[in-house]
Parts: structure tokens; C-alpha cells; sequence
């Protein structure tokens, strides 16, 4: 048995996001369309000799019992019974509250990486059940590239798109609640919801250009209306960017661009950096994350 684990914890851009309405549970339904990009958490899982769950992380604001680092582990260890111990390390690469998933996929990892550890105990199901627990883009990570992903998150289905993206990724320097933004959205009932049919197909045949005339965030509004230096932070990026489309991540506070073309990609990172505004990050799409699941016996090979 391997005796420790390093690992990378991608983040995510919403290329589409729809809320198509409320759930009895509480939690709004969604219709959106996920992408891993190669943009990281930096995450070392090392075997204890003592029962317990330790966790370092850098920022050091981030290392409490509440990450969702040690949430994972410990959910891991009470699914499987397995009586053992491990110490995670973490270094953030990530912004925290930027709407690009870095918990749910430092959970993810740990998951994934714990059951590599343990010779695989937890099947792809009960991997994805455990993820769902944790919260609503865990499932996703747990199988990361690009996928449709719908219900409150939990429901993941992977989707063909082999022809990468270049993203332009900024981090204006603050976080937006998502509570606050989905307690900010209004849901006009009567009013026609997108659907991400069109741009599934368009990056399914490798349609770059097209495809990114049809990315859509339906939180954009609602967390604009929020935070007015949202505005502001658009702004600055759209005359970096030119042309090129803006887009909210998730419910933000980050920003993305796309571009099939990777010379343009560059030149936008380099005005972009000029501007003296937050952080810029340059990043590729990816594919899936790998199959860390299967009971003993099961295939290794990728799904």
C-alpha cells in the first residue's frame, strides 16, 4: 500500500448555467454545463499511524475543521469503516469565494485520493453519493472535463469535447456570497428558460467559436446587482479582451474568457496583468480527472 498521495485539485468555469427553478428541498434545480481547467489546488495526502484526520493548508485562514478537505476525509473513513489516519496538506492556487469550485474539489481529491490509497473500497456510485453529501459540485469533480450537470448538482453527465479551449480566467481580489446570490435572484416564472442543447453539440464537433456565442449565466444579473465592483471588474476585463465574450463564473466573483485561438489568449493575459486589478490567471480546458473508483478488481482504465 502506497503510503502517500500527491495531487491536483482542478477548478471549474460554468460555460452555461440555467436555473430552471426551486426545489422542494430548498436548493434551486439547475441546467449547466461544467469544464476543468488547469488551474490548481496542490493537495498531499500522507498514511498516520494515529487515528485521526490531520490538516495543514496554506492560506493559513482556510486550515480549520470545517474545510472541506477534512469534511471529506472524514466522511470517507465513516462510509468505509476503515480505522486509520492521515495528515492532508493543502496549498491553495485556487481563490477562495471566486465561483470556481476550489472546496468541492479539494473534497473530491481527497475522496478520490483516499480510495487509491485504500485499494479502492468505494465504487464509482458510492463515490458520487458520498461527493453529493459534501456538497452539490463534489459529484462533478469526481469525474471532472466537461459535462452537463443538472438536479442540484448531484446528476453528472459526461460530455465529448476533445478540442481544447484557452481561458482567461480573473479574480478581481474579492469573494460574492453565493447564498446572497441566489437569495438575490429573481425567478420570473412565465419567462422561457435557455437550454444547453445547442452549445452541448457545437463542443461536441469541436465548434470553439460558435460555441462560446452561446455560453449563458443565468446568476450574472443577480450578483451583478449585488456587488456593483462586479461591474467594474467586467468592465476591466472586457477592454483587455476586446471582441471576446465575458462571463461570470458560477455566482462570481471571478471572470472568463474563451478563445479557440491560443496567440489571442496570450495577448489578453498580458493587457489584462497591465491593468493593476486583481489576479490573472491563463488556463487550458481539461479532460476528466481520471477514475479513481472501482471496487477491487474493477477496470483502472478511464470512463
Amino acid at each position: 500500500m502506497q503510503k502517500s498521495l500527491q495531487l491536483k485539485a482542478p477548478a471549474k468555469l460554468n460555460l452555461f448555467l440555467e436555473v430552471t427553478g426551486k426545489r422542494p428541498d430548498g436548493f434551486h434545480a439547475l441546467e449547466s454545463v461544467f469544464q476543468t481547467i488547469s488551474l490548481y489546488d496542490d493537495i498531499t495526502i500522507s498514511l498516520r499511524d494515529s487515528e485521526r484526520v490531520d490538516f495543514s493548508c496554506r492560506p493559513e485562514s482556510l486550515q480549520t475543521p470545517d474545510n472541506l478537505a477534512v469534511k471529506a476525509a472524514e466522511a470517507f473513513f465513516t462510509a468505509t469503516g476503515l480505522q486509520a489516519g492521515v495528515h492532508i496538506s493543502l496549498e491553495k492556487g485556487i481563490p477562495a469565494q471566486a465561483g470556481l469550485g476550489g472546496g468541492s474539489s479539494d473534497a473530491a481529491a481527497v475522496l478520490k485520493g483516499l480510495n487509491d490509497l485504500f485499494d479502492r473500497p468505494l465504487d464509482k456510485s458510492a463515490l458520487l453519493t458520498l461527493g453529493a453529501s459534501l456538497g452539490s459540485d463534489v459529484p462533478f469533480f469526481i469525474c471532472g472535463g466537461t459535462a452537463l450537470v443538472t438536479g442540484r448538482g448531484e446528476f453528472v453527465e459526461p460530455v465529448k469535447a476533445d478540442t481544447p479551449f484557452d481561458f482567461l480566467v480573473f479574480f478581481p481580489g474579492f469573494g460574492v456570497s453565493t447564498a446572497e446570490v441566489y437569495k438575490n435572484l429573481r425567478l420570473n416564472l412565465t419567462e422561457k428558460r435557455n437550454s444547453a442543447k445547442v452549445l452541448l453539440a457545437l463542443l461536441a464537433s469541436g465548434s470553439l467559436e460558435a460555441a462560446g456565442e452561446h455560453f449563458f449565466n443565468r446568476l450574472e444579473q443577480a450578483a451583478f446587482a449585488l456587488d456593483s465592483r462586479l461591474v467594474e471588474a467586467k468592465t476591466v476585463m472586457q477592454n483587455s479582451v476586446g471582441d471576446a465574450g465575458v462571463m461570470l463564473c458560477g455566482s462570481g466573483a471571478s471572470l472568463f474568457s474563451a478563445f479557440a485561438d491560443h496567440d489571442r489568449a496570450h495577448e489578453a493575459y498580458r493587457i489584462l496583468r497591465g491593468r493593476g486589478m486583481g489576479v490573472a490567471f491563463l488556463a487550458q480546458s481539461i479532460r476528466e480527472t481520471g477514475s479513481a473508483w472501482g471496487g477491487k478488481g474493477d477496470s483502472r482504465g478511464d470512463f
